[in-house]
């Protein structure tokens, strides 16, 4: 059984997305950053960019809030430069957690939205499923703790939103 869906939306966004003032946040998970060098992920710049709900972001953004049927849904925009790896992880929501006191995690759902036509280099990886060739607008959405992994090896920066809520 599969722990992701996935789907299409019809692109209503332009490319205001390549423009934000997107943040590196240095990752706080140090249990996956240490097993991750221990299985030779060395010299690698984890993780990528980030521009959320906390900054100004494209007007048409409040969109992306209304594709699921979740509660208090979160956004952000997020951007792979070439190298960005993110290696097999399970999302932790910290601040997502605590705003919104949220007690049992399994309520939590994430979900990515690809901005942007698959480029060489762009990888995304879900349940051991390799995911390529996306058209902007497909979209992929997990469970909680559902394993993934992102990376950028490719030319040209990698923008997805994402999402975040609960049931």
């Amino acid at each position: 059984m599969l722990n992701y869906q996935t789907g299409h939306t019809t692109p209503w966004w332009n490319d205001d997305f390549k423009k934000l003032n997107y943040t590196r946040y240095k990752l706080t998970n140090d249990y996956d950053v240490k097993r991750w060098r221990s299985e030779g992920y060395n010299n690698i710049t984890f993780g990528g960019s980030t521009c959320n709900m906390t900054q100004k972001l494209p007007n048409d953004s409040d969109k992306f809030l209304e594709l699921f049927n979740w509660d208090d849904c979160a956004i952000s925009y997020y951007c792979m430069l070439t190298n960005d790896i993110l290696p097999l992880h399970q999302d932790q929501y910290p601040g997502y957690i605590k705003r919104n006191n949220i007690k049992d995690t399994s309520v939590l759902h994430k979900a990515v939205v690809f901005l942007e036509d698959w480029k060489s280099g762009h990888y995304f990886e879900m349940d051991n499923d390799a995911i390529i060739n996306w058209k902007a607008g497909d979209w992929i959405s997990w469970d909680y703790d559902t394993p993934h992994m992102a990376a950028n090896i490719g030319t040209e920066p990698r923008y997805t939103l994402q999402i975040t809520g609960h049931k």
